[in-house]
């Protein structure tokens, strides 16, 4: 049993020291801060009118030029952003086929941008992120003292209703627990192969010479395909700490969170045995302490730390601690909800459905 306890200690422990070093390590963006840039900012936008303006308003209000797609909204989307100070285009016919929604509006946004923007950076955001006043000038602060050509961060998530926070508690986990985004900048070695859709910054030229929205537009999880582009051109990402400057409400119930999160997960490792495998691993973080006995605890502790520094850090809920392996289990599940709906042999988002 001592052989099994170690083993579980070092696991667990693993995520412990991870998510430790990612707290201490990782650059942030601060309130406060200045900079000089003058970054055009993209956003696309799908069904978006009950909360564009929030996304939009405050950057407008540091002086930024707002470009908004309006992606065939029905419900006032264009007017909505329009009304808030932004630019917006309008898709000019259907989705050609092969491509996703969102590569389209961000491909389509970045030509606007070459035309009618002078500036050197370009910031995409999702529409459902809400900035804070003055959260620009701490981006670019950050951005710039990185020296890298592309970065990408960690907005605070806002918790939905009911379980909602208890569920989605494992996405912020398995990021923030098993990546090393702090080692990684410290060392200046590897590479994290991670970008967030919620937000991306590039530098025009590079995001020119990659086209990375055409290069993976026929992907659902995008964000994922981008990060291992990057990787494979050997291009750095800085990934920021921005729960203090950005923050975003990514579901509003159990449901909502269970669907989008089924939609990602088979593209994260692209097989029906990576998706098999990575459930088990969920399965296995969530009740493995339960291999070492008498001294459960122990492991136990090291997950739930792991945990605690992650919630800490993006100032998640903490009631929702206690439910950790709980959340593991649900994860799982959604490996294979996922896994499911791939066989079904296409996926349902925004109101579209993709091979």
């Amino acid at each position: 049993m001592g052989s099994v306890l170690t083993v579980l200690c070092a696991f667990y422990g693993l995520f412990a020291f991870v998510a430790f070093t990612n707290a201490l390590l990782m650059r942030r963006a601060r309130l406060g801060e200045t900079s000089d840039w003058n970054p055009a900012v993209c956003i696309p936008a799908r069904d978006e009118a009950h909360q564009i303006a929030d996304a939009v308003a405050p950057l407008v209000a540091e002086g930024a030029k707002v470009y908004v797609f309006d992606d065939d909204s029905t419900d006032g989307t264009a007017e909505a952003a329009a009304n808030a100070g932004a630019t917006v285009i309008r898709a000019n016919g259907p989705l050609p086929e092969g491509w996703v929604g969102k590569n389209r509006a961000c491909h389509e946004l970045a030509k606007v941008v070459a035309e009618d923007h002078p500036g050197e950076w370009i910031v995409f955001l999702d529409a459902d992120v809400k900035p804070a006043p003055g959260f620009l000038a701490a981006l670019g602060a950050a951005v710039l003292e990185s020296k890298r050509s592309v970065a990408t961060g960690f907005p605070r998530i806002i918790p939905g209703a009911g379980l909602e926070p208890a569920y989605l508690g494992w996405v912020a986990w398995i990021l923030a627990a098993s990546n090393p985004f702090g080692l990684v900048r410290l060392a200046n070695v590897g590479h994290n192969r991670f970008m967030n859709g919620q937000i991306g910054v590039w530098k025009s030229s590079l995001y020119f010479d990659l086209l990375p929205h055409e290069a993976v537009k026929g992907e659902v999880l995008e964000d994922v395909k981008i990060g291992r582009l990057l990787a494979r051109e050997g291009i750095r990402v800085e990934v920021l700490d921005l729960t203090r400057v950005l923050s975003v409400q990514m579901y509003r119930t159990f449901r909502e969170a269970l669907d989008g999160m089924s939609k990602n997960t088979f593209s994260i490792t692209g097989s029906e045995f990576g998706t098999v495998a990575l459930g088990a691993f969920f399965l296995f973080c969530g009740w493995g302490w339960l291999l070492a006995g008498s001294m459960w605890w122990i492991p136990l502790m090291l997950l739930l730390v792991s945990k605690v520094m992650v919630d800490l850090g993006a100032r998640f809920p903490l009631w929702t601690l206690p439910l950790m392996p709980v959340t593991l289990t649900w994860a799982a599940y959604t490996c294979v909800r996922s896994l499911l709906w791939h066989r079904r042999g296409t996926v349902q988002w925004k109101g579209r459905i993709y091979p």
